[in-house]
């Protein structure tokens, strides 16, 4: 359902949009161009784990940051309470958790001495965002069912 959106709510959504593309770009940067340069010098088994583990996070970040500015760009068109916006939180969520669980497995099962306290935390902001996709669309259901019956 198309509604006129409210142009404060508007700007908080694509000051978000900015905020996410701009800190996912540094956060990328900052973890890829260290590991160009230590893949010159490093010849150790372990630096592969370690830089995929940092790959995978970086294009989780990226593909969120993705996500988010198609969000707001649903906000921003006034396309609020839709099927598509609850989509694309449920993609959030879900490659937040599958990317949680990848770099877990992946620290689990390499000879990494890495905590794996981000990836957990990674797997329950992911689930909590899936949660909040299906209130989503339990909220959309009840509103298709409030416009039916007016």
């Amino acid at each position: 359902m198309k509604t006129k959106p409210d142009k404060q709510l508007v700007q908080y959504c694509e000051a978000l949009m900015v905020l996410s593309v701009f800190s996912a770009t540094c956060f990328g940067v900052s973890n890829i161009f260290p590991i160009c340069y230590e893949l010159g010098k490093d010849a150790s088994d372990t630096f592969i784990w370690f830089a995929l583990v940092q790959g995978i996070k970086a294009y989780a970040m990226f593909f969120i940051a993705a996500l988010t500015y198609f969000l707001a760009r649903n906000v921003r068109n006034g396309s609020v309470f839709t099927s598509a916006n609850q989509r694309i939180l449920f993609a959030i969520g879900g490659s937040t958790v599958i990317s949680g669980a990848i770099i877990n497995a992946i620290i689990n099962c390499s000879p990494l001495e890495m905590p794996t306290d981000t990836s957990l935390l990674l797997i329950i902001i992911g689930l909590f965002i899936v949660l909040v996709s299906l209130m989503f669309k339990i909220g959309i259901r009840m509103q298709e069912e409030q416009d039916l019956t007016i």
